[in-house]
């Protein structure tokens, strides 16, 4: 009997569905598209830079930094190339002062072409802006596979990115350090040896911080090996493969350790100790750490609290999708494309939270996790389009699902980024006033062989001409076991004694001379800090205590809240610990003077101008207190000491000519009455 074939409707294929039904359409861009599309990569990061330096010196007539840590590489730099040393002033000061030496010898190579230290810092952050950007689009177009529009959009959020273009002008190694991370995942991804291994050495020669990268690679490499046998797609590194890693890396991360050891005695640089040891977890909060400086960071895009939300808001939505996804497939015992970048972020947070909770202004130590914030977001959000054109079966709805994440992220992002470029025009002109004008009055005022004591090295290390003692330990390593001592400041004194200090400049928030005026202060036109710059007398200057500061700092909290009673209190304790402190005096003065107290007000007021005769603003206030209690007489020699002191002052002028106007008149009613 002949068999009857009974025809069967053959099943569709993947590969035919694929246009049809699947929310990716395999795109790939002809060799003049290609061309169009690096060209964006690279010259969108130039431009954008470059509005952000245009509005910056047209807003405040000069170029800076938000930031004081770029002159230290400067100066670094500029004594390698004029002393041949590794040094912080001339050939003297030789140490590991440098967090990222790999960056340090960059500048020193700009400066042999050119002298102006700020083009060289821009030039630096820009082109390692652009790197980055190239690195991070290669990067996307193999994470998207062969979707080549996904990974330009994803590109595209990075370049416009607002602390991307922020710190590009920084002068600091930030970008470098993306561009590495980025780069030698890259070549991690591709499993090329050998420029893996160079990059991946490079990282630490630019922030020890990249151990983090370092510990996500083998955790992420430990997983493929586990899961390679089951997904054929996973490919892992030949034997010879990784015997050449462990030999380049290790030699390039020999070399490191080495030569900071040889510098300082140590296999970190200093800046690392120091900061590990001034930010001790023990007077850190860990959990405002994570909340405002992790949380808010990422989720709003600030490094404050309070913040208007941003293209960051949108992309947490993608990046919290990826990483539940991430824990299923674990638990499904699936390899995730985004373990490497996950695990660097969570690491990396992991680690300031544990040494180091603090991210520094701006989120500085957070913005290497920016770039893979971005592609684990843009991936979340192409895998909830691909969930719901599973289940949807509407590959128009997915789609469009997917950019109007995108759409989102740019409006935002671009809103972000015009609202930053205004924050970088005000921090360059906030660092200008205090660190580079402390910095021009000591070129200009001290004499050559002068030496400064300070925390802020920056500016004043590379435009004074001075030796500088370094009280934060950045480049004065002999202080750093001592920074978070209780009696600091007492051991700080002797020590810069013996370092023949001459001046002291020091912000408020850090340090306070007693009784002694300053040379010099930087405008106080953005708070809150203010730079004041004293002659030092080493039998005479008295640095009050860490613990007396922070009384200061709280009862002048008071003072703008005019909370009179616990102002007096704070004051009584700062008392106790300072007896012959006239600002605390003065202070206390205050408070009694919001409850009336005018006995104990007097009393207070002139024991700070017996204490300190040359108080000017105790002088003034105290005289336009007895001018308001028509104490004319007793008013004028206090409103007299202020005019020499400060000839320009209204306040004192007007409150003067009031005291003299009344004096004369006075004088003129006695004429009258003893003529009659």
């Amino acid at each position: 009997m002949k068999k009857i074939k009974i025809p069967v409707k053959k099943k569709r294929t993947n590969k035919e569905d694929f246009g049809k039904y699947s929310f990716e359409s395999p795109f790939k861009p002809s060799r003049t598209l290609k061309i169009v599309f690096y060209a964006i990569v690279i010259l969108l990061p130039v431009l954008l830079t470059f509005i952000y330096y245009r509005f910056a010196v047209r807003t405040n007539n000069y170029m800076s930094f938000p930031l004081d840590d770029p002159w230290i590489h400067l100066t670094f730099g500029r004594n390698l190339v004029d002393y041949f040393s590794f040094s912080f002033f001339k050939n003297e000061m030789v140490t590991a002062g440098s967090t990222s030496p790999l960056y340090t010898f960059l500048v020193a190579f700009g400066f042999l072409i050119i002298s102006n230290e700020m083009i060289i810092s821009y030039a630096l952050g820009v082109g390692f802006f652009v790197l980055s950007s190239i690195a991070f689009y290669k990067l996307c177009s193999y994470e998207f596979d062969k979707e080549n529009l996904f990974a330009l959009l994803c590109a595209l959020i990075f370049i416009i990115d607002k602390w991307m273009n922020f710190i590009s002008l920084s002068g600091m190694e930030t970008t470098l350090f993306i561009f590495l991370l980025l780069a030698a995942s890259y070549f991690y991804r591709l499993r090329k040896a050998v420029p893996f291994a160079i990059f991946l050495g490079l990282i630490i020669w630019t922030r020890p911080d990249g151990v983090a990268f370092i510990a996500a690679v083998v955790i992420d490499y430990l997983l493929v090996r586990r899961y390679s046998k089951d997904q054929l797609s996973l490919k892992l590194f030949s034997a010879r493969d990784l015997k050449m890693i462990g030999i380049v890396f290790g030699l390039i991360i020999a070399a490191y350790l080495a030569m900071n050891f040889y510098l300082s005695g140590s296999v970190f640089p200093n800046t690392y100790n120091a900061k590990l040891t001034y930010y001790s977890p023990e007077f850190r909060s860990r959990w405002d750490f994570l909340s405002f400086e992790v949380w808010d960071y990422f989720r709003e895009g600030t490094y404050s609290p309070i913040s208007v939300k941003g293209s960051y808001y949108i992309i947490m939505i993608g990046f919290l999708f990826s990483l539940g996804k991430l824990i299923y497939d674990l638990y499904k015992k699936n390899y995730n494309q985004n373990t490497l970048y996950i695990a660097f972020a969570l690491i990396l947070i992991f680690i300031y939270w544990y040494k180091l909770p603090y991210a520094h202004r701006f989120g500085r130590y957070m913005m290497p996790i920016i770039p893979f914030f971005i592609l684990v977001g843009t991936i979340g959000f192409r895998d909830i389009a691909r969930i719901t054109n599973k289940y949807t079966q509407n590959i128009l709805f997915s789609r469009s699902l997917f950019y109007i994440f995108i759409s989102l992220t740019y409006f935002l992002g671009m809103g972000n980024y015009d609202e930053t470029r205004e924050l970088y025009a005000v921090q360059c002109r906030y660092i200008h006033d205090r660190q580079v004008n402390a910095a021009m009055w000591f070129k200009k005022y001290s004499a050559e062989g002068d030496v400064i004591a300070t925390h802020d090295v920056g500016a004043i290390g590379f435009y004074s001409g001075r030796k500088v003692v370094d009280v934060a330990g950045l480049v004065t390593p002999e202080l750093i076991s001592k920074i978070n001592d209780r009696n600091y400041v007492e051991y700080m004194t002797e020590y810069i004694k013996g370092k023949g200090v001459t001046h002291l400049a020091f912000l408020r928030e850090w340090y306070r001379v007693a009784n002694q005026n300053p040379l010099y202060t930087t405008p106080d036109n953005i708070s809150p800090e203010i730079m004041d710059i004293y002659k030092f007398y080493p039998n005479k200057t008295h640095i009050i205590s860490k613990e007396a500061n922070e009384l200061v700092m709280y009862g002048l909290r008071l003072v703008n809240q005019k909370a009179a009673q616990q102002l007096i209190y704070f004051m009584d304790r700062l008392l106790v610990l300072e007896p012959e402190y006239a600002y605390a005096h003065y202070l206390r003065a205050y408070g009694y003077s919001l409850l009336d107290r005018n006995a104990e007000y007097e009393r207070d007021m002139t024991e700070a101008l017996r204490i300190q005769p040359d108080f000017k603003d105790a002088h003034l206030y105290y005289g336009i207190y007895l001018s308001n209690n028509r104490r004319f007489t007793e008013a004028k020699p206090h409103l007299e000491k202020v005019i020499e002191m400060e000839p320009l002052n209204k306040l004192a002028e007007t409150a003067l000519t009031t005291v003299n106007d009344s004096l004369y008149t006075r004088e003129k009613l006695l004429e009258e009455k003893d003529v009659k």
